[in-house]
C-alpha cells in the first residue's frame, strides 16, 4: 500500500482534524470542523455527526448546515431497527444507505422532520470505539435521491476514524474529571468535592449564618471485608451509595426543611 500523499485531500482532512484534537479543541469544535471540511470536499452533501450514549440514545454533536431545530428534534431519540438512517446504523452497527427517504420504511416515523428541509436521501455510518461499541454516527444527507459517490465513501471512511478518536478522547477526559470529584465505586461525591462545595457554601453565607453536616458511618464494615471478602464489602458500599442517592433526591424534591 502506498503511503498517503500530502496533496491527497482525504489525508489533509484527517491531518486537520487530528491537529485540532491534539490542540485540545472541544469535541463540539472538532465536530463542526469535521463537517465543514467534509462538506468542502463533497459540496452536494450535508454532514451530520451524532453521538450515542451508554443508554442507546443519540445526541447531536455537529451539523452546521442543518437547522438547529432539526438537531433538537433528534436529541434523545433511542436507536432502533427503524429509526431513520442514523438510529438504524447505530442499532445495526453497520452503514445504512437510504436513497429515498420519502418511501423508505426506516424513515416512516421521521420523514416529517426532513420534508420541510428538502432532504431526499441519507447515508449514515456508525462510529465505533476501539472496543467495538457504537459511540456515534456520521451521516451525509442529500437533496436528491441518490447514494454516495466513490469520493464520498473515501471521505466517510476517513472521517469515522478520526471522529472515533475525538469521541473516545472526550470520554477519557470526562472520566478523568469525574474521578477527580466522585468515588469510582459508589458514584458518590468524594472528599475533594465535599471540601470544595463546603467552602463555596460557607463563602456564600453571611457571617451570622451557619451550616449543618450530616455524618453517616457504617458500623463494623471491616468485619464484612474480613469475613465475607472485599467483593461483598464493595457490594455493600454500592448499595448504601444507591440508597443515599435516592434519599438525597427525594429530599431535594421535597424542598428545604421548615424550622420548627
Amino acid at each position: 500500500m502506498n503511503a498517503p500523499q500530502a496533496s491527497d485531500p482525504i489525508w489533509l482532512l484527517q491531518t486537520l482534524i487530528l491537529e485540532a484534537i491534539a490542540r485540545g479543541e472541544s469535541l463540539a469544535a472538532v465536530g463542526d470542523l469535521m463537517c465543514h471540511a467534509a462538506e468542502k470536499l463533497a459540496p452536494t452533501a450535508i454532514c451530520s455527526i451524532l453521538t450515542v450514549d451508554t443508554g442507546g440514545r443519540v445526541h447531536p454533536l455537529a451539523s452546521p448546515s442543518l437547522p438547529a431545530s432539526y438537531s433538537r428534534a433528534l436529541d434523545g431519540i433511542p436507536v432502533g431497527p427503524a429509526t431513520g438512517s442514523c438510529g438504524t446504523a447505530a442499532h445495526r452497527g453497520e452503514a445504512v444507505e437510504v436513497t429515498d427517504i420519502e418511501t423508505d420504511p426506516l424513515w416512516a416515523d421521521y420523514r416529517d422532520l426532513v420534508r420541510p428541509l428538502g432532504l431526499s436521501a441519507c447515508w449514515s455510518s456508525p462510529i465505533k470505539a476501539r472496543d467495538g461499541r457504537v459511540i456515534g454516527t456520521f451521516a451525509f444527507y442529500y437533496l436528491t435521491r441518490r447514494g454516495p459517490s466513490a469520493l464520498e465513501r473515501r471521505i466517510v471512511d476517513a472521517s469515522v476514524h478520526v471522529c472515533a478518536i475525538a469521541i473516545e478522547r472526550e470520554e477519557e477526559r470526562a472520566r478523568a474529571e469525574r474521578l477527580a470529584w466522585y468515588d469510582d465505586l459508589t458514584g458518590l461525591p468524594n472528599r475533594a468535592l465535599y471540601r470544595r462545595e463546603t467552602a463555596e457554601i460557607l463563602a456564600a453565607k453571611g457571617s451570622d449564618e451557619g451550616a449543618s453536616v450530616l455524618y453517616v458511618d457504617l458500623d463494623d464494615f471491616k468485619a464484612v471485608n474480613d469475613t465475607l471478602g472485599h467483593i461483598a464489602g464493595d457490594t455493600l458500599l454500592k448499595r448504601v451509595g444507591e440508597r443515599l442517592g435516592v434519599a438525597a433526591r427525594r429530599r431535594r424534591l421535597r424542598g428545604p426543611a421548615r424550622r420548627r
